[in-house]
């Protein structure tokens, strides 16, 4: 880790550097921010420009009833934007197990995400010029870059629990980062927002802008933060003779997955838990965007307000679930958020019917954002309690396979449905089966109690062939979120 300070290193008052003089941490901090602004640009602007740019590609008039044209032949646009989180979903949970071998066994951690950085940015700047005869390149270059910044963000988290060895400057740095993240993406919606309104930009026009702009701040943040701050890290661990890179990750979730299933039933039941409500959460965020630009005609200075809204909304709901699990349990605390998400999506789908409804989402982003604020909370706090003490690194891993490998399910059942035109509100009443298959999940926990005491039973140290590639994550991965 670097030991002297850069002339440019950031002060606090009374000369303490930021993060007790820890460059890393600054490092962390600003690819955070880079990416977070590059992933809720392309989700709150980018998405409905693109919808709106394909409809018109196949001549589908704005104020027709519904559009029956399809694109490449096959395709109708309105499942455009969950066919590429499709395709995202599924290379992303495939190459997890592999990213985290790559950390693992490797040193070239910092190489793959100085790579990552550098491939994003330069992917991102033809997307500056969108318009009705780039549209179906910047779709393409989008997908890439989309699972080019979930890879990115893997292997900077690996970084994470190698910050401090200190766990109260630790929790110091993750309510920080969470702080610092969450500012910089509602001044960054806030500014879009604005300056489009303000001069009257359009769909295009706004995507353009947003896009420009995350690259104003991402490139000198990646840059920073890859460059002089964040360092090489030496392998781990020496890799398994007659094993490659790929089987090592695939086989150590296998071994993993065994292993929680035999000895530890209620973390199973909590990563069911997770597996299903994250897809939910993940897929509806496409679902809705395409439904309200495609069905509700929002602009997208809208859909930038709906995103800002979401986000605004996680606040209550993370000081809502510090409560309610004082005053019940984490585990009730969690089937209670996940209840309010089904409530809500099943409301969402009943009144919204078409243009002219723009308050009613505003209050539905706003809710939504409380119930994920609150899910993600819970699953903070569960995770703490339910990984066994002195396994985390080993069983942290498997908790963010488990958050992502079903992400690509509930957008390929709605584009299915779509293309069959089944109606995008039952399309969207669907979600409400996943997060009702979490909330069995968090039921078969049972009594949280003896959960704890399951627990501490089996704390210490897992047998040797359960020794993950997970310290890739730790509870602090729903920072991104």
């Amino acid at each position: 880790m670097t030991t002297t300070l850069p002339w440019w290193y950031p002060y606090r008052r009374h000369h303490q550097p930021i993060y007790h003089g820890n460059p890393e941490a600054l490092g962390f901090a600003l690819d955070s921010v880079g990416r977070s602004i590059g992933f809720i640009g392309a989700a709150g602007f980018l998405g409905t420009a693109l919808l709106q740019l394909a409809q018109r590609e196949v001549g589908c008039l704005e104020e027709a009833e519904e559009c029956e044209g399809r694109l490449f032949g096959i395709l109708r646009p309105s499942s455009l934007l969950t066919t590429y989180t499709i395709v995202v979903g599924i290379v992303s949970a495939t190459m997890l197990p592999f990213l985290g071998a790559v950390v693992d066994y490797t040193s070239h951690r910092r190489k793959v995400a100085r790579g990552t950085s550098i491939t994003i940015c330069v992917l991102m700047m033809p997307q500056i010029y969108l318009n009705q005869q780039t549209w179906m390149m910047v779709a393409a270059l989008q997908m890439v870059v989309a699972f080019t910044g979930w890879a990115q963000t893997m292997v900077s988290h690996a970084y994470l629990p190698e910050l401090t060895d200190r766990e109260d400057r630790l929790n110091e740095y993750t309510k920080s980062f969470t702080i610092i993240n969450f500012t910089s993406m509602v001044l960054y919606l806030a500014t879009v927002i604005g300056v489009a309104s303000w001069w009257n930009l359009g769909d295009v026009g706004t995507a353009q802008l947003a896009m420009a702009v995350a690259l104003i701040v991402m490139i000198p943040l990646l840059s920073v933060a890859w460059g002089p701050l964040l360092q090489p890290r030496p392998p781990a661990r020496v890799l398994p003779p007659g094993q490659s890179l790929w089987s090592a990750g695939f086989v150590q979730i296998y071994h993993t997955g065994r292993y929680i299933h035999k000895n530890l039933p209620t973390l199973r039941w909590f990563y069911t838990a997770v597996a299903f409500l994250d897809a939910g959460i993940n897929g509806l965020v496409t679902v809705t965007i395409t439904y309200m630009t495609d069905q509700l005609e929002f602009s997208s200075t809208e859909t930038g307000l709906v995103v800002l809204l979401v986000l605004v909304g996680s606040i209550p709901g993370a000081l809502l679930a510090s409560r309610v699990a004082l005053r019940w349990d984490p585990v009730r605390s969690a089937m209670a958020a996940s209840i309010l998400l089904i409530l809500n999506t099943l409301t969402e789908a009943i009144v919204l019917k078409g243009p002219g409804q723009q308050m009613a989402a505003y209050f539905f982003s706003i809710v939504w954002g409380i119930g994920t604020g609150w899910k993600w909370t819970n699953d903070r706090m569960l995770a703490s309690i339910l990984i066994p003490h002195g396994q985390d690194a080993e069983l942290m891993g498997t908790y963010l396979f488990a958050s992502q490998c079903l992400t690509w399910v509930p957008p390929l059942v709605f584009t299915l449905m779509n293309e069959l035109g089944v109606s995008q509100r039952v399309g969207i009443g669907t979600f409400s089966i996943y997060f009702g298959i979490g909330v069995v999940a968090l039921w078969m926990i049972g009594d949280y109690r003896h959960a704890v005491d399951v627990a501490k039973a089996s704390s210490g140290t897992v047998p040797a062939d359960v020794a993950t590639t997970a310290k890739t994550t730790d509870a602090v991965e729903t920072e991104n979120r």
